[in-house]
């Protein structure tokens, strides 16, 4: 297996790639995913693979320069395990081929040499310039070129200006073991770079999309706030509370004693590769203008119910409206169905009026196993959510 060399990819893959695939990093106009390659290539160099990288766009002066400046991680001091085919070559080949095809044919010549020399076990392809001057179908055999032995991996990274048909035409001929893209999202929520494991041909793993920053030169995945809503006393306060690694909330006691969130419950964990803030929103009704805004810039939403009480049902069709306005990914948790008299799955469906693809999770907030799960599903349903 090569690792990619961003921790959240590497689990979703069961470990990494496999070695002899071929990979591709398909990058949206206007989105900076560099890192990607970047790292894969640190990562493969690391683990003492010999490696080749295509720059046809730039020399390889300027690619160290800014693989150190992205990564923080200088690549000299991996140089009798890497080696270049830079912008040189390419102007080389461009002024000596009288066509196309002639350009190919020493393309070709030259990768094969270089991988053979060098026995090279990664290749990377900067594609775009191969694209523009070779045609896709050339651009690709160069790579196909590289591949010396049934082992030999090799990664591309490309910038995407025909779309998702593109893709499909790529997993439809089988082109490449595994796709990833790498986006930005701008409706609905606040703009976001996201990447997508698109394809897999080496397993069933679902298509999903995963938010992510860049931090200390690393990708990092990164679900940033995750509101909890409901109904007073449907037991938000607790909920945050278990969840949370690090939290407080701002209580006071209520008319009934009670006590009553009067700002908002705060959160945060760190779950596997994800960062994740919490938010737990007031119940009352006099508190309801504070939650739109606290819905806002929102990845993901737990509507938390007191299972117990159906009359505080039409309350909570209240918050799932609200939510349902700002298309945002959501679970339902019945909270204290450890109790008597717990509502049914369907009849919290009746009362609520909620769309089948909208989960429930019965569970207990004081269990932190419980607040955990709801968590879990609810961010894996947010990296299957349509953008």
């Amino acid at each position: 297996m090569i690792s990619t060399g961003i921790n959240g990819i590497d689990e979703m893959l069961g470990g990494g790639i496999p070695g002899g695939s071929t990979v591709l990093y398909s990058m949206e106009p206007g989105v900076d995913g560099q890192l990607f390659m970047i790292s894969t290539l640190i990562s493969a160099l690391s683990k003492g693979l010999s490696c080749l990288v295509i720059l046809p766009h730039t020399t390889f002066d300027v690619f160290k320069h800014d693989a150190a400046r992205k990564r923080g991680c200088t690549l000299d001091i991996f140089n009798k395990k890497i080696v270049f085919v830079d912008v040189v070559d390419r102007e080389r080949i461009v002024k000596s081929s009288r066509s196309r095809s002639e350009a190919q044919r020493a393309w070709e010549k030259k990768v094969k040499k270089v991988c053979t020399e060098n026995a090279v076990d990664v290749v990377f392809v900067y594609l775009d310039l191969l694209y523009e001057d070779l045609g896709l179908d050339g651009a690709l055999a160069i790579a196909d070129t590289a591949k010396i032995s049934k082992e030999t991996t090799i990664i591309v990274e490309h910038l995407n200006l025909e779309g998702r048909p593109l893709m499909n035409t790529f997993i439809s001929h089988s082109s490449f073991d595994l796709i990833i893209t790498i986006g930005s999202a701008v409706s609905f929520m606040p703009q976001f770079n996201y990447f997508t494991l698109l394809h897999t041909s080496w397993s069933q793993i679902p298509s999903r999309s995963v938010p992510f920053i860049t931090a200390e030169g690393k990708v990092v995945p990164y679900i940033p706030k995750i509101v909890v809503t409901g109904p007073a006393q449907a037991g938000k306060s607790t909920f945050v509370t278990n969840a949370s690694d690090i939290g407080f909330s701002v209580d006071r006691r209520g008319t009934t004693g009670d006590p009553t969130t009067v700002a908002m419950d705060f959160g945060w964990l760190r779950w596997k590769d994800f960062d994740i803030t919490l938010y737990g929103t007031p119940g009352q009704q006099r508190f309801d203008s504070l939650v739109p805004t606290l819905l806002s810039h929102a990845m993901g939403v737990v509507l938390l119910i007191d299972a117990t009480k159906p009359q505080a049902l039409e309350r909570a069709r209240h918050h799932l409206q609200l939510i349902q306005d700002k298309h945002l990914p959501m679970i339902v948790a019945a909270n204290k169905s450890d109790l008597p008299d717990t509502m049914s799955d369907s009849e919290i469906r009746k009362e609520l009026r909620l769309r089948k693809e909208v989960p429930i999770f019965f569970i207990s907030a004081t269990r932190k196993a419980d607040v955990r799960l709801v968590l879990e599903s609810l961010v894996d349903f947010i990296t299957q959510f349509s953008y």
